[in-house]
């Protein structure tokens, strides 16, 4: 999962100090390793410590959630500083140039180094709505002029060079965003650090640049999935050379967020860290990637490390990608993914001096335990993982080719009866994909999960389903439902669950967000004051038991 709007989705399926470091409620039993520390027969690497068992943060049942994309058009506001989240072109040069003229070069972080006569450079942010009005203060450094533009207002400065200069933007409304243009920019002395700051935050956004709100919604849960802040489905990045820097312009982008800010997002709230691995990069990225985190990331905090995301998912560049690979070695695609799998948690581990902090994750689908069998069987050796992943998602038949027609029909409460009933379809998958789990030494966790009501192929453009969706995830039921839905988790043995998403916009694309912007009233969003509710629930009860032993 994961893909953002203008792709269907197919269903296969606050503290800013570091609190005390734990997972949530306990239920799941702490799966037996096996005895390891053999060679890959399919040339992983040796495995240089002893096995351990999964941390509790796996095997103990507690919420996580998965961070939605960092983008300019998303309405969740994870930064003080707008431009942290400007556009940056998925193609092509990375700011609209106009004017004619050449593209300029580059600087390392995204800057152009000078502007013909009459030429601009133009970024778009905030084009998600909701964000505040009020007085944005806006810093540059270099000789030249940036201009800003809001919905029926406009605030423009020159700068001769040196120093930092500095103007302020008074913006009535956000709901069309902010357009950012350099409008002039010297070659010897070109713009560069644009900030454009949030009314409130001159003074502390180096110090704090992740916004309060953003960090105050995720105080309730355990751990945080960073897939989309990785941009990791169809992922081009190879060498890590290619990675985001934590000081480019930028975090929007086909490169995804610099490894370094997603540490700090998970150091200033105590989280542990799920990282997605580009099923491209090689092995000297993973390498890196390892060193860095190994430094970057709290001691006191989980690392948790999968390879790429659904590569099981046809849907996704990876799952094509990872089967050409396998056929040109006369393998199928789960083969050639367990290997790799155990090849980067093996680096992982060889890099943090062992494997105390590290929770070696493979992904699977939740419907398809038989695929599960195949691919625990693929995997090198008997402890060449700590957890199976699934998406236990319930309702998704509801909009899917077969059934889309009769469901638009319905009213918003048959929608939450059929999810109802699909829960224990899930009850069923999830006790399945446990017994595998276990057989192979395994704990069992959720990568993703929550609703899936969306349609498929020509469902998405019917606006009725859309609606009917958009009502029954916003009707006072889904609470109920995410509470019964997660208490059957638990129930079967179910460790860390990790909801899919955040924060999103409802959309014929889904309704993926546990909230729909970042400002909505948590009391208000059935799926968010749940997932709190329970996360909380879960974090008591695992501080009971453990006071208990």
């Amino acid at each position: 999962m994961g893909e953002r709007g203008g792709t269907t989705f197919i269903v296969v399926l606050l503290g800013l100090f570091l609190p005390a470091v734990g997972c949530g409620g306990g239920g799941a039993d702490p799966a037996p390793t096996p005895a390891g520390g053999a060679t890959s027969p399919r040339g992983g690497v040796t495995s240089p410590a002893p096995a351990v068992a999964a941390p509790a943060c796996a095997t103990t049942a507690s919420v996580g959630m998965n961070l939605t994309a960092v983008s300019y058009y998303s309405p969740e506001w994870p930064f003080v500083d707008a431009m942290r989240s400007s556009r940056v072109n998925a193609k092509g040069y990375p700011w609209d140039l106009s004017g004619g003229g050449p593209e300029p070069p580059l600087d390392p972080q995204g800057y152009p180094v000078g502007l013909a006569d009459g030429q601009s450079a133009t970024t778009y942010t905030l084009m998600g709505g909701g964000h505040p009005a009020g007085r944005y203060v806006v810093l540059f450094e270099g000789a030249g002029e940036v201009e800003v533009r809001w919905d029926g207002g406009r605030a423009r400065h020159a700068h001769g060079g040196g120093g930092v200069a500095r103007f302020t933007a008074d913006v009535a409304s956000t709901r069309k965003g902010l357009t950012v243009r350099i409008t002039r920019s010297s070659a010897d002395d070109h713009v560069r650090g644009v900030r454009v700051l949030l009314p409130g935050f001159e003074a502390t956004h180096e110090a704090e640049p992740f916004h309060p709100l953003f960090l105050e919604r995720l105080r309730p849960f355990s751990a945080l999935r960073f897939m989309d802040w990785g941009e990791t489905n169809h992922s081009p990045v190879t060498s890590w050379s290619e990675r985001k820097r934590p000081d480019h312009r930028s975090q929007d982008g086909k490169n995804g967020v610099a490894y370094e800010v997603m540490a700090d997002l998970c150091n200033r709230t105590g989280k542990h860290m799920w990282v997605c691995v580009p099923h491209r990069a090689d092995d000297d990225y993973v390498r890196r990637l390892a060193a860095l985190l190994k430094d970057a990331l709290d001691p006191r905090l989980q690392l948790f490390v999968e390879y790429s995301n659904e590569v099981w998912n046809g849907a996704f560049g990876q799952h094509r990608e990872v089967t050409a690979a396998a056929r040109a070695e006369g393998l199928e695609w789960w083969e050639r993914y367990a290997r790799r799998s155990a090849e980067v948690f093996d680096l992982f581990e060889r890099e943090l001096g062992g494997r105390e902090r590290l929770v070696r994750v493979v992904g699977a689908h939740a419907a398809n335990p038989g695929l599960t069998e195949r691919l625990l069987a693929a995997l090198p050796r008997p402890d060449a993982a700590d957890a199976l992943a699934i998406a236990p998602y319930f309702g998704g038949r509801l909009g899917s080719r077969r059934s889309w027609r009769t469901t638009r029909g319905w009213s918003v409460d048959q929608v939450l009866d059929a999810c109802a009933a699909d829960l224990e379809r899930q009850r069923d998958l999830v006790r399945r994909q446990r017994a595998l789990a276990r057989e192979a030494g395994l704990t069992l966790v959720a990568y993703e999960g929550g609703q899936h009501l969306v349609g498929v192929g020509e469902a998405v453009e019917d606006g009725r389903l859309t609606e009917l969706f958009v009502q029954a995830n916003r009707h006072p039921r889904m609470r109920q439902l995410y509470r019964d839905y997660l208490a059957l988790w638990r129930e079967e043995g179910g460790g860390l669950f990790v909801h899919f998403s955040s924060t999103y916009a409802p959309q014929k694309w889904g309704c993926w967000g546990a909230l729909e912007r970042q400002d909505a009233d948590p009391a208000a969003s059935p799926k968010y004051s749940a997932l709190a509710a329970i996360a909380q629930e879960w974090a008591r009860a695992a501080a009971s038991d453990a006071g208990a032993r």
